[in-house]
């Protein structure tokens, strides 16, 4: 559905500062919102002109909203001056909204509620309906000739007959995120949301969020076949077991676009420590029970506090010493993977700590070791991170390898995932 053109009248907000405005909202097949504003007069335009700020600082947003003769309102408390016109006849502004709510009323009831998530660059085949707690879900996209920026695709929740409406928004939107998260992570890439749609009976909700597509990389999970993946995001996210949502951050890190491959390395270290550090048990972090080292690290201290060191080493050492029962990341790492079930013939510790030593030559020498010696630890660490995120959704379908060379990887075939 598009916006189509239409003026409204309200006020645009500046601080403790209020303005009349008039302006036009619109919305094309792109999905961006418009906003063109009438001219105004110009002491406003030059009040409003200066929450653009100066050079290398954060413009102010400012709030902007209006309504229409037919029903419809406008939102945003995050609309920002990208410019002024200066005429001898005419003065204006020229704004644009980073997230902004727009409400047209129906003129007759329709079927609802509805949810609907728009996303950019975004590639699908036909996926069967999947029933969850909140109604049916569908995943829609296209399939081949999908630029970046292409408004194209939506995942969408609806009601069905019986299904509990208490709440139903709230846990619909909870819902929406998780799967463009997990749909973010299928795709191998960031996907960007134009829009969000809420339908009830009697009005169309739409909500514009700015910005442009991301490209995407390695996909675990191959377009024409996301129907599994999808079940599965839909049976986790009705699962009472917390999900960690620290994977969505690290998935993050994995998909920062950068053309140097030790870059998007060091992106994906950084997001494979992160799900170590938050997902490993406690009990795997130490080399052995805290009980254990207790009267070990005793003993070191009073040694050392016996000893005649000055106060600065003293510390120094004190600190190495409590430290001193924390594996190290190699060893986590080892014992996450172990933890999870996965491959230590694919996996191997040598690639492991291959891929620690290259890290810190990196960051803390500047070295490299070339973009033939790189690129396979980003793959090694993309699969790994893939594989666990796999267990914590409850995934077990087929997906796409790419460590040693591409292959489709079909579980239920091979007696079990790398």
């Amino acid at each position: 559905m598009t916006l189509e053109r239409r003026r409204l009248a309200g006020t645009i907000k500046r601080r403790a500062q209020e303005f009349p405005i008039e302006f036009d909202v619109w919305s094309e097949e792109d999905g961006r919102l418009r906003v063109e504003v009438q001219p105004m007069p110009t002491q406003v335009v030059f009040e409003l002109q200066a929450a653009m700020g100066e050079p290398a600082s954060i413009s102010e947003a400012l709030t902007l909203e209006g309504s229409s003769s037919d029903g419809t309102t406008f939102f945003s408390d995050k609309a920002n001056i990208r410019g002024a016109r200066m005429g001898t006849h005419e003065n204006s502004i020229s704004v644009a909204a980073r997230k902004a709510k727009v409400v047209l009323p129906f003129a007759q009831p329709v079927e609802g509620p509805l949810m609907r998530l728009w996303f950019r660059g975004f590639k699908s085949f036909r996926n069967p309906i999947v029933n969850m707690s909140l109604g049916r879900v569908g995943v829609t996209g296209k399939e081949k000739n999908v630029d970046r920026d292409e408004m194209s695709g939506t995942v969408e929740v609806q009601a069905g007959p019986g299904t509990s409406l208490d709440g139903w928004f709230e846990k619909a939107d909870d819902f929406l995120t998780f799967m463009h998260r997990g749909l973010g992570f299928a795709h191998g890439g960031r996907l960007q949301t134009p829009r969000l749609d809420v339908i009830t009976s009697d009005c169309w909700e739409a909500i514009y969020y700015e910005g442009d597509g991301f490209g995407h990389g390695l996909a675990p999970i191959h377009f024409l076949n996301q129907g599994p993946f999808i079940e599965a995001l839909a049976r986790r996210f009705d699962d009472p077991k917390p999900f960690p949502d620290m994977l969505w951050t690290a998935i993050g890190w994995l998909h920062i676009e950068n053309p140097f491959d030790e870059a998007r390395f060091l992106m994906s270290m950084t997001a494979l420590e992160a799900v170590v550090e938050h997902l490993i048990p406690k009990t795997l972090t130490t080399v052995m029970p805290k009980p254990n080292f207790e009267p070990l690290r005793e003993k070191l201290l009073q040694a050392l506090a016996d000893s005649e060191v000055d106060q600065t080493p003293r510390e120094i050492f004190e600190g190495k010493i409590k430290g001193l029962n924390g594996r190290a990341l190699s060893q986590k790492i080892e014992a996450l993977r172990d933890h999870y079930g996965h491959s230590a013939t694919i996996f191997t510790n040598e690639a492991i700590v291959d891929a620690i030593k290259a890290r810190n030559d990196i960051v803390h020498t500047g070295a490299t070791p070339g973009r033939r010696k790189v690129w396979p630890k980003v793959v090694f660490v993309r699969e790994l991170i893939s594989m666990i995120v796999f267990h914590e959704i409850g995934y077990a379908g087929p997906y796409e390898s790419y460590i040693a060379g591409y292959r489709m990887v079909h579980p239920e075939l091979e007696g079990g995932r790398g």
